[in-house]
């Protein structure tokens, strides 16, 4: 009888663990082309941005390795268990647009932008402009 609770219970603990791992959408992604990134946790909703903080929790944000400005996730709605909507204000709030982010079976993840401004930072005194959809990696 022992051996088979303890069965039970390391099958149990087996069975969380693997639960814990289908949040494709609490994750740090990157794209090193266009030196941008994306810290979210769509879940929980508990980021906070570094210098920032007067802002609280939130679903995450979109910066840039070359620039302080950030674009922060205001609302999100995970579709489908590897699909996610998020709509995007950037830290004036002058600005906003919705995308989707798809995690990809490779690991890789797809951000596609579906409506309103352009996703861009400042860099060197110009704006960069991100394409409407990029690629995206997980951030080691």
């Amino acid at each position: 009888m022992r051996k088979l609770l303890s069965l039970f219970v390391v099958c149990l603990v087996s069975a969380l663990a693997v639960a814990q791992e289908a949040r494709p959408f609490d994750v740090e992604i990157k794209n090193d082309e266009h030196k941008i990134y994306i810290k979210m946790n769509l879940y929980d909703k508990d980021v906070t941005v570094a210098g920032q903080d007067v802002l609280g929790q939130m679903d995450g944000y979109i910066g840039s390795t070359q620039s302080t400005g950030k674009w922060f996730i205001v609302a999100s709605r995970v579709v489908k268990e590897d699909e996610a909507e998020v709509e995007v204000v950037n830290d004036y709030g002058s600005e906003e647009f919705t995308a989707t982010i798809k995690a990809n079976a490779d690991g890789t993840y797809t951000y596609n932008k579906k409506g309103g401004s352009t996703l861009k930072f400042a860099v060197k005194g110009k704006w960069q402009k991100i394409p409407g959809k990029v690629e995206m990696v997980k951030k080691k």
